[in-house]
């Protein structure tokens, strides 16, 4: 029985131009081959990269071909790794220092984990957390995880691109290390080099192309009969010739358009006669130009196709800027719409087959875009990622608006907003965001560790903005919805510590680690306090269980915790580079231990740049005295 309309876009989310999920397996036909030879290459190096145009269906292919052919009693496959940020991981908790990226993809690995708990892991540390899964002889089992779209790393705003490094960095750590870790990682075309220029990658990566004609047959008809429909003889051949280009090979994203239009309510069961697919890529480039319009061009869409016929009206490689601005540019290849041509440094239509569609004279065919809620949610998403700050409101505000009654999906948008308040440093209205979400997220049952995500993200925000009273009042209602959970006990301990109740700071981090007793953070985190209270014992034995040291703040308080031991020399070798820091409590310590080591104008100096910092959080009482003390005398002259 044929589905109706309205179910179709929920039911049956792999007919069109979103990528198919894990659940559709058994719906994914045509590359099969392709599969096979990427999970054989996956269980067999420690690093896979799967590479090829954007749109060519490389996410497809790892979900619904690659997963389902590994062995869950033979591999500890995690779920499809991704670098962007949801909107369940407040931006607020990857603050600090802390890698946006990489908690990011410790959320998508571990969905169900709260992102609390992950804040502040490497990804070593994340993955040696995690209980080895063992096969029938006591052996461990390979790691199995993906990172999808890895170009998001080298798409997104350059006040991101040390993250980016970071990450790569942790990744490749990972490989070196012992653990029996094997990554499939899948990029497109135009940031192959960038992955494959590090030394460790030594296997070709695998290059997936476009559907030969018989894959893309079976593509066409596999999906469209789970629907209900037949196709009469020769109906869904002749389809896929008149996509095909020269060499018979047909683009995935064209014939997820044309199948696309095939779900029309008055579309038989039988499918006969087609008129082709130009109508639907008509449609198709209607829907992008929009959306692109609206976010761009102030909502004219012929204006931006005037620009674009202008400026690609040949089929030559379009070099530079093509006369558009680089948003406009990156927002049309997101939508694949345009192509980056990176030999030529260039640009040119994605495919020939758009052409007339966005060159046609008069008015674009059809009414105006409707983009439901949860799709713009998506959108502001990707606009975040890419630092479009402004687009991502608009689309957070329009959502918001359109979300209607579903609860869940508003304290998501108002989350979203939050974050792009936050990185805007708009502090005020992040609060504001953050607390209208958490409200919405308690009124429902079950959201207890999102609710008290959320709190940790505004008190976060709050200690940052120096209202320390107001930030332990937060972490405590998120410690009390999350009661066992070490990284929200960890921020309300350094609450606690800004806010001079020094004893009860430690007292909460003992808790903790009595809890858990392996927890990084507050190990980190209480060996740097106890190094503030010149207790060095305590603080070494806790920073050695955290070891690499990842932060100067952890770096200072180890080399402090040496100084007040006895050993000077390797303190001072131990003190992380000072020029670019402006936390105040690295700049001390970093000052006492000059003050050990007799080097007193370095002292000195170091003192007052801790004290004059106005990074928040601002000195605790504490070294607020300590650093006045280290000021008063006047640096000696040479």
């Amino acid at each position: 029985m044929r589905s109706s309309s309205n179910s179709v876009p929920d039911a049956w989310p792999y007919v069109g131009t979103r990528p198919y999920a894990r659940a559709d397996d058994a719906r994914f036909v045509g590359r099969e081959t392709e599969a096979a030879e990427v999970a054989a290459r996956w269980r067999a190096d420690p690093i896979t990269i799967v590479h090829g145009p954007r749109g060519v269906g490389k996410s497809s292919l790892i979900a619904a071909g690659v997963l389902p052919l590994l062995d869950s009693y033979s591999a500890d496959v995690l779920p499809i790794g991704r670098v962007s940020r949801r909107s369940s991981v407040p931006a607020a908790l990857a603050g600090g220092g802390r890698n946006s990226f990489v908690l990011a993809l410790l959320s998508s690995w571990a969905p169900h984990e709260a992102p609390t708990h992950l804040s502040g892991l490497t990804i070593s540390a994340f993955l040696r957390t995690r209980p080895p899964r063992l096969d029938a002889s006591g052996a461990p089992v390979p790691i199995m995880a993906v990172v999808d779209q890895v170009e998001e790393l080298f798409t997104a705003h350059d006040r991101q691109r040390r993250h980016c490094e970071q990450l790569i960095e942790q990744i490749f750590a990972v490989l070196d290390g012992d653990l029996p870790f094997h990554l499939l990682i899948a990029v497109d075309d135009d940031h192959l080099d960038e992955v494959v220029r590090h030394s460790r990658v030594t296997t070709p990566p695998y290059r997936l192309g476009p559907l030969r004609r018989e894959q893309a047959v079976a593509a066409c008809r596999k999906p469209l009969e789970e629907l209900g429909h037949t196709f009469a003889p020769g109906v869904a051949e002749g389809l896929v010739d008149d996509l095909a280009d020269a060499a018979g090979q047909v683009e995935p994203l064209l014939l997820q358009i044309a199948c696309t239009a095939l779900l029309s309510p008055s579309q038989p069961e039988l499918i006969g006669d087609l008129d082709g697919p130009d109508e639907a890529i008509a449609a198709y480039c209607r829907r992008q130009l929009e959306e692109v319009a609206a976010d761009h061009f102030h909502a004219d869409p012929e204006k931006l196709r005037t620009r674009l016929r202008e400026t690609f009206g040949s089929p030559e490689v379009v070099t530079e800027t093509a006369g558009l601005p680089a948003p406009v540019l990156k927002a049309l290849a997101d939508r694949y719409v345009l192509a980056r041509v990176p030999d030529a440094s260039g640009w040119r239509i994605w495919h020939e087959r758009l052409r007339p569609a966005l060159f046609r004279g008069g008015p674009l065919p059809g009414g105006a875009v409707h983009i439901r809620p949860d799709a713009r949610l998506r959108l502001a998403e990707s606009a975040v990622l890419a630092g479009e700050f402004e687009v991502a409101a608009r689309h957070g505000r329009l959502a918001l608006r359109e979300a209607g009654h579903d609860v869940r999906l508003s304290a998501a948008i108002e989350s979203l907003l939050g974050d792009v308040a936050y990185l805007r440093d708009d502090l005020d209205e992040a609060v504001i965001h953050y607390r209208r979400a958490t409200q919405l997220y308690v009124a429902q049952p079950g959201t207890d560790v999102l609710a008290a995500t959320l709190l940790t993200a505004t008190g976060r925000v709050l200690l940052r903005q120096g209202r320390t009273d107001e930030a332990i009042r937060q972490l405590q209602a998120a410690a009390r919805r999350s009661p066992d959970d070490s990284a929200i006990q960890t921020e309300l301990a350094w609450a606690l510590w800004y806010g001079g109740h020094e004893r009860t700071a430690v007292d909460v981090l003992d808790d903790a680690l009595m809890r858990e007793g392996n927890a990084p953070e507050a190990l980190q985190a209480r060996g740097e306090i106890l190094s503030d209270l010149q207790r060095p014992a305590g603080a070494l034995r806790d920073l050695e269980r955290v070891r690499p040291l990842q932060q100067p703040s952890t770096r200072a308080a180890y080399a402090l915790a040496l100084a007040l031991s006895g050993d000077v020399h390797m303190a001072v070798r131990a003190i992380p580079p000072m020029e670019t820091v402006q936390d105040g409590s690295t700049l001390l310590r970093a000052a006492r231990v000059m003050e050990a080591a007799g080097n007193h104008d370095e002292a000195v100096r170091l003192a007052r740049r801790a004290r004059q910092s106005t990074t928040s959080p601002l000195l605790p009482p504490r070294l607020a005295a300590e650093a006045d003390r280290l000021s008063v005398t006047e640096p000696r002259t040479r």
